[in-house]
């Protein structure tokens, strides 16, 4: 019975360890050049119930669609070498930062890193990111906020 009730115990303690996190785990390897060619605290108002939201243009006319869409401008880029990356959220107000830009599994997954701390309120604050990566075949663009997918689109 001793032998049962230890083995028992061993199971319980097993299952008690760490679990495995799901998810994307980025590397350094998998790490895309990207550049953030424009950042506003604000959400254009027809994404307020989309947040979080991302898009991407790879030409010129899907660039200036989504600079209207998203109301920003005041950025150029050249389309033949990059694509753009829209991207809206909410944070606390410690802000939210982009934390990389990664190619999974021929995808563009693009996380997010909240910053934390004790003195942060939990009013939502806003934040229109544009990013800035070199043109290549993806067949999803991915946002994640740590490892959880919040939100993606197909690479047409």
């Amino acid at each position: 019975m001793e032998k049962y009730v230890l083995l028992l115990a061993m199971l319980l303690l097993a299952g008690c360890g760490d679990k495995e996190e799901k998810g994307p785990m980025f590397t350094e390897n998998q790490s895309v050049p990207f550049e953030i060619i424009k950042y506003e605290e604000k959400i254009s108002p027809i994404y307020e119930s989309l947040v979080p939201h991302i898009a991407y243009a790879e030409t010129a006319g899907q660039l200036e669609e989504l600079k209207g869409r998203f109301k920003v401008d005041g950025f150029d880029m050249d389309t033949e070498k990059f694509m753009a990356i829209f991207i809206v959220t909410y944070s606390n107000s410690c802000g939210v930062a982009v934390d990389g830009a990664y190619e999974d599994k021929n995808n563009l997954a693009v996380q997010l890193l909240e910053s934390g701390g004790e003195n942060c309120d939990s009013e939502g604050m806003p934040h229109t990111f544009v990013l800035q990566v070199d043109k290549k075949e993806y067949e999803k663009v991915q946002l994640y906020n740590g490892n959880i997918i919040k939100s993606s689109i197909d690479v047409d």
